[in-house]
């Protein structure tokens, strides 16, 4: 058995169609490549066992032979770290007994996976180069082929960046260079994590943002670079559906992602920021800016409009999705993504003393801060200016946000993290109804519905009722004792603020 502690790998995509552009690369052409045929076969229980437990199980043919490798499954994106365990077997049928002292061992003697069977198999032409320099050594692996399971086949055309030794830098250095010449994107699924999801049929199926693994037991940068690549993930699966068919469930799902990442960084600001935060948070804003007017018209064309408005408006998002695809089909939208993907696993921000803290006592102190742009206006909607409300929307979404990236880190407060989730999800959608209405009279929108101002009122007083729900609490991340001190201090605060 060979165990490979920390595998470190970069995954891009490519259009099959730029093959010949990518050979001719310099960086490829000048190195010599080894090829050969590889037949890879995945397996799992017929209610998977493996992957519940977080583990695939491959064989993979190789050089006459086979090689049984299992590893863990991985939420990341772009770049994978994670260890493997490979063991010589006689065929493409797994050997149980080679999974003894493995994490896997415990399913194996429980007899758990007694009935392994085939779920996936990968055929692919590997292509590989290595590059030494010194200390430094990676290979570049080119797989072109197809992935088979459940009764689907789909092409595969990727490029796999390994770490042999030295800095991880490196497999981001030459991506750029790479990425310069052909186009290619992050690619954020493993050839397991793929052909399982072609099995169940959840792929290329719009995807909503899992939950993230974050707990008390991370430090800063460990949260920081789970959450952050589960944005990234995020709006990956998304993208593709956006460029072919402009759905607009997927379209939603990409602006949250990028959304969810800019409030992660915005969260994480104090530990985070370094020479290039600022650069990566504007390009951040840029891309997301280029999704609105698109999203903002699929809401619209939801409710039921006169039919000369409806083709007008259906004109104006045809356009609009011209310009979000421009904007996912970019060069500058490609690079952003492969610094995103570098700054987050090896920034310089990595090494700071906030980003080595401990997480919770940082988490608090957050959600606090967040908390404390909400907690006021939230009890006293209804003399609020409608800039006003859409400023408080803004903050309500970061706290949900910040949430959902940290609620991990207080497993003992489920019960009231679930509460205070759904309130300050329940007041964010009224807000938000609220601000659709604003927005829909700056898109010309000018109905029946718009000028009664019933809906207003409706939206109004729901949001009255998810605040006051949210604020009926004290927040989960507070101890008994801080709420007490907390409690005691804001009346003096708020004596000093009027004075002034």
């Amino acid at each position: 058995m060979r165990s490979v502690n920390g595998e470190i790998e970069l995954k891009l995509e490519v259009d099959a169609r730029s093959r010949p552009l990518l050979l001719r690369q310099p960086l490829l052409e000048a190195a010599a490549a080894q090829r050969k045929t590889q037949l890879s076969v995945y397996y799992d229980t017929a209610k998977g066992a493996l992957r519940k437990h977080g583990y695939s199980l491959r064989v993979r043919s190789a050089n006459g032979g086979f090689v049984q490798t299992v590893k863990p499954t991985t939420a990341s994106a772009g770049l994978f770290a994670r260890d493997e365990w490979e063991s010589d077997v006689d065929s493409i049928e797994p050997d149980l007994g080679k999974l003894a002292g493995l994490p896997l061992e415990p399913l194996w003697r429980d007899g758990k996976l007694n009935k392994l069977a085939p779920v996936v198999r990968s055929q692919v032409e590997r292509t590989s180069w290595l590059f030494e320099q010194g200390e430094n050594a990676f290979q570049i692996d080119f797989d072109e082929g197809t992935i088979t399971a459940g009764g689907n086949s789909q092409p595969l055309c990727e490029l796999e960046l390994e770490l042999v030794r030295g800095e991880s830098a490196q497999l981001v250095r030459a991506a750029r260079e790479l990425a310069g010449f052909v186009p290619m994107r992050i690619g954020v699924l493993s050839k397991a994590d793929r052909g399982f999801a072609l099995a169940d049929g959840s792929l290329g199926r719009v995807s909503k943002a899992d939950a993230v693994a974050v707990d008390e037991r991370m430090t800063v940068a460990d949260a920081f670079t789970v959450i952050g690549n589960a944005c990234i993930k995020h709006y990956r699966l998304n993208e593709p559906l956006v460029i072919a068919s402009q759905t607009p469930e997927a379209l939603h799902q990409a602006r949250v992602a990028m959304r969810r990442l800019r409030s992660a960084f915005a969260l994480f600001r104090s530990a985070v920021r370094d020479a290039e935060y600022e650069r990566l948070r504007q390009e951040l804003r840029w891309f997301t800016a280029q999704l609105g007017d698109a999203r903002n018209l699929d809401v619209y064309l939801q409710r039921d409009l006169p039919e000369v408005e409806r083709r007008a408006l259906t004109e104006r998002r045809e356009q609009a999705y011209r310009l979000v695809i421009d904007a996912m089909g970019s060069q500058r939208l490609r690079d952003l993504m492969l610094d995103l993907v570098g700054w987050v696993a090896l920034g310089d921000w990595r090494s700071g003393k906030q980003a080595l803290r401990p997480i919770g006592p940082y988490a608090e102190q957050r959600l606090e801060k967040t908390w404390s742009t909400i907690e006021g206006p939230a009890a006293g909607l209804a003399g609020m200016e409608e800039e006003a409300r859409h400023e408080l929307r803004i903050q309500v979404k970061k706290l949900r946000y910040a949430v959902e990236f940290l609620r991990g880190v207080f497993p003992a407060e489920a019960k009231r993290q679930k509460r205070f989730a759904a309130a300050a999800e329940g007041l964010q959608e009224a807000l938000g109804k609220l601000n659709d209405l604003a927005t829909a009279r700056t898109l010309g929108l000018a109905g029946e519905e718009l000028e009664t101002g019933q809906d207003a009122g409706e939206h109004l007083a729901e949001a009255e009722r998810h605040g006051a729900r949210l604020t009926k609490d004290r927040p989960f991340w507070r101890s008994e004792a801080t709420h007490a001190a907390i409690g005691w201090l804001l009346p003096a605060v708020g004596r000093k603020t009027r004075r002034h």
